[in-house]
């Protein structure tokens, strides 16, 4: 069995704790050929030599949290309550986006990104209340903020 060098050793445990780096360049810092280093780099993977690396430990979930299917579940049952069933929202709330869209491509009308994005919450808000319950009160504000943040930016307030 041949002995290794001294150099390819240290070679090998340099590549080993840095694998992003470039054979050639460390294989030049060690004086020894890129072809050789290559060779090397392969056998320090096959063998792991030099490096002792624990497995991975992967956290345990804590036992005092809740579960987070059964959190979503809750979630999503409590918004169902509030705004209605998602899919007949989407429904309703895509319908009135492509009118908009349909109606501002037919005008040539443009916006400015703030101005579409709000415009879309405020459908999006809007079809809460229709699909949902109309009662939320913060369906309403939403809506009165997101029309003020535009209101305000042409204004030069931006914020």
């Amino acid at each position: 069995m041949k002995k290794q060098s001294s150099k390819s050793l240290k070679f090998m445990e340099y590549i080993m704790n840095h694998p992003s780096a470039k054979v050639g360049t460390v294989a030049k810092k060690f004086g020894i050929t890129p072809s050789l280093g290559y060779q090397l780099r392969k056998k320090a993977l096959e063998n792991q030599i030099g490096v002792f690396a624990p497995p991975e430990m992967v956290p345990m979930p804590d036992p005092r949290l809740p579960d987070l299917a059964s959190t979503v579940d809750k979630t999503l049952d409590a918004r169902a309550a509030n705004y209605g069933t998602f899919k007949d929202g989407a429904a309703l709330m895509q319908s009135i986006k492509r009118t908009m869209a349909a109606h501002a491509a037919k005008h040539d009308k443009t916006f400015a990104d703030d101005q579409w994005e709000a415009l879309e919450m405020i459908v999006h808000k809007m079809g809460r209340i229709v699909n949902g319950n109309p009662d939320v009160v913060d369906h309403w504000v939403d809506i009165a903020g997101y029309a003020t943040l535009v209101a305000d930016r042409l204004q030069g307030k931006a914020r």
